[in-house]
Parts: structure tokens; C-alpha cells; sequence
């Protein structure tokens, strides 16, 4: 079996299935009257059924032993075009996530001003934050992108590759701040779980450059958050985190199925020399 085909179909699937059952439990088991779900909603179980039917298939699929690459490039290294054009994508929706982001984290400031006793300053800052940390994220997938694709190691790239997980903390820290009255978990509680996943996914792909590999926990992290990210835009969230949660999921399972070839799938095609060695080796 092509796990590296399989596991991320099925998380496009798995969060595709979580959109529209989610969308039937906002329409079915949601009562805005009184901000609540009703109790044994036919919906609600269905959605958690399947998530948790996705985590114990993802968890089965990667226990057993594969060759477990020990560095970046063998884990994330390809030569493929479709790799690094999906990253570059997940580049610029991250950019254009982070300037919506300050947009908002601007719009909410001056709010607070107007009426500081319904806003939370904190929440203002920390919106600002994640957005001016996003771009410098993208960055960093775009860099990470480019390294796995050219085979070689680069310094300013290594310096951004923990920005996409301290972004991810961040947008999770403002998140919380902005839904952290709400008593009732299931209004955001995929949001959360999107964004915690995704976040960690980012900071074990960057763990690989130093020396800190956790394949089989990255894939399941990966896969997962992708899954909840697509599940949680049923909920239609601002634009900034509709534009981090793809981002985020665009790179997440990018990575997940290149770290899954490294491990069970075919070996990958064989690099192809520049233009320059090509002419050294013909003299």
C-alpha cells in the first residue's frame, strides 16, 4: 500500500467528511436561542465519531517500523516540481494571512480605544502578533520548501524554520484569548484543536534540523490537524484564520507525505545535476 498517497487522501477526505458534518450539526444540533447543542445529536456523534475513527486508523497505518529518517533533507528531500509549487502556495497564503491579520489586530485597537472596557487589549496585541509573525512563517515554509527541493542546507532558512510553529503559537494564544468566555467548547473547540495540531505538526517538521526527528508523531500530527483545520472551516472563521488554517494544512500535509515516502514509500527520483556540473563533467 502507497501510504504516502493513502494517509494524506484520506486526511483530505477524513476533513472534507468533518466540513459537512459539521455544517449538519450547525444546522440540526445548534440552537442560537439559547448558544447551545443539543444533547445526543445525531451530528454531534457522527463528527466525533469520525474524528476518532481517523486518529486510531492514522495511529494503526504508521505503528509499524518503517526506515525513520534521522535528518531534514532524507526525511523531506525531493526533487518533485508538485512539492515545493504546493509550498510555495502555502507561502503565499500564509503572507496574505499575516497581512489580514494585522488588519484585523489594527481594526481591533481601535475599538479598544473607542470602548476599552468591551475589548481586551491583550487580544488586539496578540492579533497584531500572529499576523506579523504568519509572513515571517511563510517565509520559512517557502524556505524550507526550496532547501527540500535543491538538496542543500541554507542558513538564513534554518534561522526561519521554527516561525511557522511560534506563529502557530501565537494565532493558538490569541485564539484562546478571543473564545476564552465562551463556556460552550464545541462553538470553537475545533478551531483550537486545528490550530494546536497544526502548531505542533510545524515545530517537530522543524525539529529535524536539529537533531530532535519524531517521524511517526509528526505524520499523525500532521494528517490530524490538517483534518481538523478543514473540519473547522464550516464554522466560517475571519479571514486571517480561514487563510492560516489552509496555509498551515497546505504545508502540513505536504511535509507528512514526504516524510511518508522517506519511510514506505518508493525511493524518490534521482536528482538532477545544474547546468554547470553538466558542463564540468563533459570537459
Amino acid at each position: 500500500m502507497r501510504k504516502d498517497i493513502v494517509l494524506p487522501a484520506l486526511a483530505l477526505a477524513g476533513g472534507a467528511g468533518g466540513f459537512f458534518l459539521r455544517r449538519w450539526q450547525l444546522a440540526s444540533a445548534y440552537s442560537p436561542e439559547t448558544g447551545l447543542f443539543l444533547p445526543g445529536a445525531p451530528a454531534t456523534w457522527a463528527l466525533l465519531a469520525l474524528m476518532g475513527l481517523l486518529v486510531l486508523v492514522l495511529l494503526v497505518l504508521v505503528r509499524d517500523r518503517g526506515a525513520a529518517p534521522q535528518d531534514f533533507l532524507p526525511a523531506f528531500g525531493s526533487p518533485e516540481s508538485a512539492q515545493v509549487t504546493v509550498l510555495t502556495s502555502a507561502w503565499i497564503l500564509m503572507v496574505a494571512a499575516g497581512g489580514f491579520g494585522l488588519l484585523e489586530g489594527v481594526q481591533g485597537l481601535r475599538l479598544w480605544r473607542t470602548a476599552p472596557e468591551m475589548y481586551q487589549f491583550s487580544s488586539q496585541v496578540s492579533q497584531l502578533l500572529a499576523g506579523a509573525l504568519c509572513i515571517l512563517a511563510g517565509f520559512g515554509v517557502l524556505l524550507l520548501g526550496q532547501m527540500a527541493y535543491r538538496g542543500t542546507l541554507n542558513d538564513t532558512a534554518c534561522r526561519l524554520a521554527s516561525f511557522p510553529a511560534l506563529a502557530g503559537l501565537v494565532w493558538l494564544f490569541s485564539a484562546h484569548l478571543k473564545n476564552g468566555t465562551e463556556p460552550v467548547l464545541m462553538k470553537y473547540g475545533f478551531q483550537m484543536a486545528a490550530a494546536l495540531l497544526l502548531t505542533l505538526a510545524h515545530y517537530y517538521i522543524a525539529a529535524f534540523l536539529f537533531g530532535r526527528p519524531h517521524s511517526r508523531r509528526t505524520i499523525v500530527l500532521a494528517l490530524m490537524g490538517a483534518v481538523f483545520g478543514l473540519t473547522s472551516l464550516a464554522d466560517r472563521p475571519s479571514i486571517f484564520t480561514s487563510m492560516a488554517v489552509l496555509a498551515y494544512s497546505m504545508s502540513a500535509l505536504t511535509f507528512a507525505r514526504a516524510l511518508l515516502r522517506g519511510m514506505y514509500g518508493p525511493n524518490r527520483p534521482e536528482r538532477m545535476p545544474p547546468p554547470a556540473e553538466d558542463m564540468e563533467n563533459d570537459i
